[in-house]
């Protein structure tokens, strides 16, 4: 038995840049072992598989890491929906997907851009202790923190919770090298996804990492849930009133990716996450038995 199975990069313009993700339009009938194994055998950090919608859904989402199930994947969700568009399977401006974080929107933009919303934010820990983190990201106390912004990290959520780290420079950005053994001691530790490195440059540019070895993934070049987390944390810091901006990550691993993130101003403010994808490849894999 086989199955279509396509790699879409998303959060870029351009083949090769962004993040890559397995994309599986019709997943129905699959076991969760065999999506496991479809998953490690595409080794990329997301393989996403799709099924028919039902009442008060459009599309259900699972996401596969080659480790493991998780329940919500930015990049794989943009290079899904991407991909579905550019098939004429959804001819619509706005769907709902279902995924293990909940019931979540998609809308396509008239330039080629896909956003979905994310979960409802959610802060998890606020001033987490320096010592540990900076020793496992091999980092200085002093490298961290962006002054009259945050001084110290925090764990956020729009799906996934994620340790926000902020640092003073790109260049102590450019030069961290975590411990993957420790980090993922520590994200288990701290039931967290992974560390979201960021700093802000010149014009208020956001500059990013992403580690998170505990899912598989050492360092991620695109990360939707990360971003979106920030996008929350940063609107509750009151860094802009009306908060939009493009993240820039994976310069440093040769796969540049521009992930965009809009929270929308209201008593329950809304974080949506975007960017474009293009599809690279486009195939069939054979179903494990």
């Amino acid at each position: 038995m086989k199955r279509k199975i396509f790699q879409v990069d998303a959060f870029t313009s351009k083949p090769y840049c962004g993040n890559p993700a397995g994309v599986v339009i019709d997943a129905v009938g699959l076991t969760d072992e065999q999506m496991m194994l479809i998953a490690k055998e595409m080794k990329l950090s997301e393989t996403a598989f799709v099924f028919p919608g039902s009442t008060g859904y459009d599309f259900e989402v699972r996401f596969f890491t080659p480790t493991e199930e998780v329940d919500l994947c930015g990049h794989a969700t943009i290079a899904t929906f991407s991909l579905l568009k550019e098939l004429g399977i959804i001819n619509k401006e706005e769907v709902i997907q279902k995924t293990k974080a909940g019931l979540l929107n998609i809308k396509f933009l008239g330039n080629g851009m896909v956003i979905m919303q994310q979960a409802p934010p959610l802060i998890i820990a606020r001033e987490i202790m320096l010592d540990e983190l900076c020793k496992i990201m091999g980092i200085r106390n002093t490298d961290v923190g962006i002054s009259e912004l945050m001084l110290l990290p925090e764990i956020w959520s729009t799906g996934l919770k994620d340790i926000l780290l902020p640092v003073k420079s790109i260049d102590v950005l450019k030069g961290m090298s975590p411990s993957m053994d420790e980090l993922i001691d520590y994200s288990r530790k701290m039931d967290v996804s992974g560390a979201h490195v960021f700093t802000i440059g010149e014009e208020n540019t956001i500059w990013c990492r992403n580690f998170a070895p505990l899912c598989g993934i050492p360092e991620e070049s695109a990360t939707g849930t990360s971003n979106g987390a920030l996008g929350a944390c940063l609107y509750n810091k009151g860094w802009h009133e009306a908060l939009s901006f493009t993240s820039h990550q994976g310069y440093w691993l040769g796969s540049p990716s521009q992930i965009f993130v809009q929270v929308q101003n209201g008593s329950n403010p809304e974080v949506w996450v975007g960017g474009k994808a293009v599809t690279v490849l486009d195939g069939e894999i054979v179903i494990p038995e």
